[in-house]
């Protein structure tokens, strides 16, 4: 048994824990001082590394570090953007970072008596999802509910006075076609708003 734990620039570990459940990755996730780790139990180191390139490429350019403890030996590596950078002194790593660390890393020191630290098989993706929800992409997603509501009204209406224009009533078509114009702006409005929010997304989940 090895134990892993990955360093990420996640400074608060509800978040982190957000894009671990999020992106299937389990284990305990515990503040570090001015980041978040997730420690993890195995006999498959390859999942460690799996999930430190996975963590990665959440976080962009910023650097994720891969420590492992596999009976006397600590191997470390940094990863950035999905790829394995370089490996690093293990004592060189330790020593920049907090001293539960090395606790986390030997044994010594739990998971679970780490204060605010919890099990990702707690979180719910419902739950992760709220959590990775900025107030920006909050905002836009209400935006983009408000003219999906429209899109949704504009059918009724074009639902409507296509049947009174079936009936002879010109009123009608002219109704049904105003209907269809709100549909249209409605349709492009959302499609933009969440083009856009995928962007900040993107961008929103470093730190």
């Amino acid at each position: 048994m090895s134990r892993t734990v990955i360093v990420t620039p996640f400074g608060r570990a509800d978040q982190l824990a957000a894009a671990c459940v999020l992106s299937g990755i389990p284990g305990w996730v515990v503040p570090l001082g001015d980041f978040s780790a997730v420690v993890q139990d195995t006999t498959d180191i390859a999942a460690g590394n799996e999930a430190a390139a996975t963590l990665s490429r959440l976080t962009g350019k910023h650097e994720v570090l891969l420590m492992v403890r596999s009976e006397e030996q600590i191997d470390a590596a940094h990863y950035r953007s999905g790829t394995r950078e370089a490996d690093v002194p293990a004592g060189l790593a330790l020593s920049n970072l907090p001293g539960e660390l090395e606790g986390l890393l030997l044994g010594s020191l739990e998971p679970a008596d780490v204060e605010g630290g919890f099990d990702t098989a707690t979180m719910s993706r419902l739950e992760a999802s709220r959590a990775t929800m900025t107030p920006a992409r909050a905002a836009l997603a209400r935006t983009a509910l408000l003219w999906l509501v429209a899109a949704l009204l504009a059918v009724v209406v074009i639902a409507f006075g296509a049947v009174q224009g079936m009936n002879g009533s010109a009123m009608g078509w002219a109704v049904g076609a105003l209907g269809l114009i709100v549909l249209v702006i409605s349709l492009l409005r959302v499609r933009t708003l969440l083009g856009g929010g995928r962007g900040a997304g993107a961008g929103g989940g470093r730190r």
